[in-house]
């Protein structure tokens, strides 16, 4: 049952302020849980600012996605430079294995893709083999619409056995109607050996071609001059549209397109071996996409603006793309197939070279020849070879050195921070200020005691310590024969500096090393053992890979043990990461610190639940006291009213 919290009436006594007071002392004990929590909780917040600065340590310098600056890569610490003469016909990138000289290149011819293109996809043409003609008397009248202007045109009736003489009747027409040159008819190849004709206005002009207008509907039949070319009546050079059907586009082509799969709604086209289905519902643009996201290894596109289709290989090298040509497809769009090949457009070739005078062959324009990566930037046509250029290498002191100052620098940074945290002073009488605390304080006297309070967190903290201790004793350990001081990098003689590295000289030294020995350099640092990184190595293991490594094998092993995220046998993660977790892990809410959190958040937990039942005790005690008070003040009030009546 609650107790009502109101003043003494008979006492007099304010009870609130009493229990307050009272209650002051009691949550002394909580207050002191509170700072305790957040003392952890600083610990941890401080150490992740270690394990970050770690990390990027760590994946700056011995990450292999990070080719640049990878200290455990040999072609880090040998880089070799490479220069061409002129770069405008081959570009060059020195691997580390690349030889130091000087050598020849000379380009005889470059490589190309297979490709194809259909230009004027959208002109008028026959998709018929027109061999001998015969042209009736009265169905021998083409209506022709150019940019809305209609002519009749019309050629004389008889027997053609040559298409070059209708060709020419015909354009004569055109001519006289439209003027010269507007609209152009040509012979185009149809199917296997056959022939037709194809239509081409002019630029960007709107051509129709429709059966003579005197004839009723559905008295035009098989004998009309459009029927015997090929050419249905209305037929239009209208540029097609991505968003077409396949059907429509089969429309606007005239026809062409052969849907000849169960109903007639569907066939299946075949490019490099890969099949595309293709139905009439189809957009033109859905299809561009099945063939290009296929295994047949193009590129296919359509430009509107040039109506022209085009499909390329992906990749350069000698060999003809080729089809089945099925429903007809590449016909349509302009594009000849083979019929005994299936082979479309121009075939690819391969680049053709001499190095040293020494030819060969690659299919590619970028190629590798020991060590040296070559790219062909300019096209050359068999029979005009290019200029000779001259190609040198050399070693890239400047940027091996560049490298290796970066790393030294952030090594020291690195260890100056940790050392900083493990040095820095304690003020063991700077608690964590309570909520009541600070309502009595300015923000900037609060800011001044969090900022002492917080200092010391991490003071020899024993897991940083090793850390550091173990790098600085891989760093100073010999590889092999060698040791570091022997490039011009050595420990600072200055106490105050903790391990810091110097570079003798300032830098003379090692520039000079990375000169004359560029290997002996790079030894020190990518030595690699025969045994590789694991979290369960045994001690005989861990000492043979050890011995065995250079100096980032060695670091990034320490680290590693430090702060990897994967477990090992005895399912724990790196050390720092057990002692405080990071943010992306498990280990973010399930580490040390968190553990300790969690214990000092149920001792909270009791002593608020204790610190109630104080509160209650305290006012039922207070209660008590008053309704034992106004008992005996109405005693006291009793008797003397008693007393009163005996004495009158």
């Amino acid at each position: 049952m609650s107790i009502l919290r109101i003043g003494g009436i008979a006492s007099g006594f304010d009870t609130e302020q009493i229990v307050r007071d009272l209650m002051r002392i009691e949550r002394m004990k909580v207050d002191k849980l509170y700072q305790n929590r957040q003392v952890i909780e600083w610990k941890k917040e401080q150490f992740r600012e270690v394990i970050n600065g770690v990390r990027s340590f760590r994946d700056k310098y011995f990450d292999v996605l990070r080719p640049g600056t990878n200290m455990m890569s040999a072609s880090t610490l040998r880089q070799v430079r490479a220069v061409s003469s002129d770069a405008d016909i081959v570009s060059v990138v020195a691997g580390a294995d690349a030889r130091v000289g000087s050598s020849t290149f000379q380009v005889f011819q470059s490589a190309s893709a297979a490709n194809a293109v259909g230009q004027g996809v959208s002109q008028i043409k026959s998709f018929v083999t027109v061999t001998s003609l015969n042209i009736t008397e009265g169905k021998n009248t083409i209506q022709v619409t150019l940019n809305g202007v209609t002519e009749d045109i019309t050629i004389d009736a008889g027997d053609y056995t040559s298409l070059e003489k209708l060709i020419a009747e015909i354009q004569g027409e055109l001519d006289a109607a439209f003027g010269e040159g507007r609209v152009l008819v040509e012979e185009i190849a149809v199917g296997e050996g056959g022939s037709g004709l194809r239509f081409t206005p002019y630029a960007s002009d709107s051509l129709v071609l429709s059966s003579g207008t005197y004839y009723k509907e559905g008295q035009i039949d098989g004998e009309d001059i459009l029927a015997v070319l090929g050419i249905t009546s209305g037929m239009s050079n209208s540029r097609l549209n991505l968003n077409d059907t396949m059907e429509t586009v089969c429309e606007k082509l005239g026809g062409g397109l052969a849907f000849n799969e169960g109903d007639g709604s569907s066939f299946t086209l075949t490019i490099n071996g890969a099949e595309i289905f293709v139905n009439k519902t189809d957009t033109l643009k859905t299809v561009i996409d099945r063939i290009n996201n296929s295994d047949a290894g193009v590129r296919a596109s359509y430009s509107a603006f040039s109506d022209s289709f085009s499909v390329t290989a992906l990749e350069t090298g000698a060999g003809y793309l080729t089809t089945d040509d099925g429903g007809g497809f590449f016909s349509a769009l302009g594009i000849a197939v083979d019929g005994e090949t299936g082979n479309i457009g121009e075939s690819g070739r391969n680049a053709v070279f001499e190095i040293n005078g020494v030819r060969d062959t690659r299919g590619s324009n970028t190629f590798t020849v020991e060590g040296i990566t070559y790219t062909i930037n300019r096209v050359v046509e068999e029979g005009s070879p290019s200029a000779v250029v001259n190609i040198s290498t050399e070693i890239n002191t400047d940027g091996i050195y560049e490298v290796i100052e970066n790393f030294v620098n952030d090594y020291n940074s690195l260890i100056e921070e940790i050392n900083g945290k493990l040095n820095e002073e304690l003020f063991r009488d700077f608690h964590p200020l309570t909520d009541e605390q600070k309502e009595s304080m300015s923000e900037k006297e609060v800011e001044l005691w969090e900022e002492k309070a917080k200092s010391g967190m991490l003071r020899r903290e024993p897991a940083l310590e090793n850390m550091l201790r173990e790098m600085r004793g891989a760093l100073y350990d010999m590889v092999g024969d060698f040791h570091l001081t022997e490039i011009g990098i050595q420990t600072s003689n200055n106490y105050r500096d903790q391990g810091k590295l110097v570079l003798v000289g300032g830098g003379s030294v090692l520039r000079e090393a990375i000169a004359s020995d560029p290997d002996k350099v790079a030894e020190i640092f990518t030595r690699r053992s025969r045994i590789s990184y694991s979290a369960n190595l045994t001690a005989e293991e861990r000492a043979q890979r050890y011995e065995e490594s250079g100096l980032a094998h060695r670091l990034s092993d320490i680290l590693n043990e430090n702060i990897r995220t994967t477990r090992d046998s005895n399912g724990r993660k790196g050390i720092l990461l057990e002692r405080a977790g990071i943010e992306g892990d498990i280990t973010q809410y399930n580490n040390y610190y968190d553990r300790q959190i969690n214990d000092v958040n149920k001792r909270i937990d009791r002593m608020n639940e204790m610190l109630f039942r104080k509160e209650e005790q305290y006012y039922r005690q207070f209660a008590a006291m008053e309704k034992a008070l106004q008992q005996l003040y109405s005693q006291g009030d009793w008797l003397m009213m008693q007393l009163s009546q005996f004495q009158s």
